[in-house]
């Protein structure tokens, strides 16, 4: 099996995310790292933990994360039947790997899996979890239409840095990381495309720890970009599968990707635009389940911690807006 990870300026995080993964139950593997034109300590880093089973590429200049990725699974392992996604400011529970392994060995009809991550800020708010589908206990649709439709809808509901597939379905269908989406939205769009070809399946465990510190580096950070480049995805979407995708979705989709900006907003504003929404959208489905999250974490104890007296109030407002 192969374990691929692209690095760019990575150095702040990048020994945590390696040490997580040699330390793993699983560990018949090769990790295969590529510095994407870094300019800091990321290789030196890596270099420094002598382990036989790191391989470093290094880009001559930044490529992208699709082409970076590309180039890592083209010289990865050529007898491993497994590749497992890693991204440099993620922590990776112990036995990650060796779940994913189980599964796939036991499952031959499924071509992916992923499972849970957990998104850790740095501070003492809960973290929180996702996707909700799994969190919750569902799964993801065999069908690909409905899977196909999940995820554009709702943007992506699959766990890229803690996916592994099954290295013969990206050869044989051709399943590269696009150009069309260099760095933005590119797992989003590889996860799509690989469902028309093997079902995806989601464990029911935490295997990540994501790192959303307000000082990480990071692309989803550039909030107008995501935003921009998620825009362009969907409506590119909408005429390359007319057959499946009707204006009803696309202006479903249109409205989870409105709803990226909230998680940036300071308190007054975040609660202002997203009543507003819900007004605005005659109480668009979309908006209630972001409104229902902030009541979630308001009942939890989520700043301001000068509401938490309200808690049992803020619970009972999520739940009646998602029993709408």
């Amino acid at each position: 099996m192969s374990v691929v990870l692209p690095v760019y300026n990575g150095e702040k995080t990048i020994r945590g995310a390696v040490e997580s993964l040699l330390n793993q139950t699983f560990s018949d593997f090769e990790l295969l790292v590529c510095i994407d034109g870094t300019n800091d300590r990321s290789e030196e880093i890596v270099m420094s933990m002598g382990d036989p089973r790191i391989q470093i590429i290094k880009n001559p200049r930044n490529i992208g994360l699709s082409s970076t990725l590309n180039r890592l699974i083209f010289n990865s392992c050529r007898d491993a039947d497994y590749i497992a996604m890693a991204e440099q400011d993620d922590w990776f529970y112990p036995d990650r790997l060796q779940a994913q392994v189980d599964f796939l060995d036991g499952h031959p009809e499924y071509g992916l899996v992923s499972g849970i991550a957990e998104f850790w800020t740095g501070d003492n708010d809960p973290p929180g979890l996702f996707p909700g589908i799994l969190v919750d206990g569902g799964q993801y649709p065999v069908d690909y239409r409905e899977f196909f439709l999940l995820n554009y809808r709702k943007m992506i509901k699959v766990v890229h840095s803690c996916m592994m597939f099954r290295r013969k379905d990206y050869e044989t269908y051709g399943l590269h990381y696009s150009w069309q989406y260099p760095t933005i939205h590119t797992d989003w769009d590889f996860i799509m495309r690989f469902s028309k070809f093997a079902p995806v399946y989601g464990l029911h465990k935490i295997l990540v720890r994501k790192n959303r510190e307000d000082e990480r580096v990071s692309i989803t950070k550039k909030l107008d970009r995501t935003i921009q480049f998620g825009n362009e995805l969907i409506k590119s979407y909408r005429f390359e599968f007319p057959e499946i995708i009707s204006g009803k979705d696309y202006r479903f989709a249109s409205m989870t990707i409105k709803m990226l900006k909230v998680g940036h907003m300071p308190f007054i504003k975040r609660w202002s635009w997203l009543l507003w929404q819900f007004v605005q959208s005659f109480g668009h489905s979309v908006v209630r389940e972001r409104l229902a999250l902030e009541f979630r974490r308001l009942g939890s104890g989520y700043k301001p911690k000068r509401l938490i007296a309200f808690g049992k109030a803020f619970s009972f407002l999520a739940h009646f807006l998602e029993s709408l």
